[in-house]
C-alpha cells in the first residue's frame, strides 16, 4: 500500500498519524517517516497495520524489514544476558 493510500485508509477509519504517534508516545514525524518509507520501525508499522486491520506484511509489502520478523520467546534482557555470557566464555 503506497503512502497516500495508507493515509487515506487511516482517515476513513477515523485515525490520523498524529493519533498513532500519541498512542505510541513518539513523534508524528516518526510515524510519517514510516508511512513514507523514509525510516523503518516495526513498532510503528505494527500499529499502523493494526488500525488498517491488515498484517504488517500486507500494509507494507515493499519493506523487506517487516517480512519474516522473528518473535522471540525470551525477553530482550535475557538475550543480552545470554550474549554477555557467550562473549565472556
Amino acid at each position: 500500500m503506497d503512502n497516500e493510500t495508507m493515509k487515506s485508509e487511516l482517515r476513513k477509519k477515523g485515525y490520523s498519524m498524529a493519533m498513532i504517534a500519541s498512542a505510541l508516545h513518539c513523534s508524528p514525524g516518526n510515524v510519517q517517516q514510516v508511512v513514507s518509507r523514509a525510516n523503518h520501525s516495526h513498532r510503528v508499522a505494527t500499529a499502523i497495520a493494526l488500525v488498517l486491520e491488515l498484517p504488517v506484511e500486507e500494509a507494507f509489502p515493499d519493506v523487506p524489514a517487516y517480512k519474516d520478523v522473528k518473535h522471540f520467546t525470551n525477553s530482550r534482557q535475557e538475550r543480552i544476558d545470554a550474549l554477555e555470557q557467550r562473549l565472556a566464555g
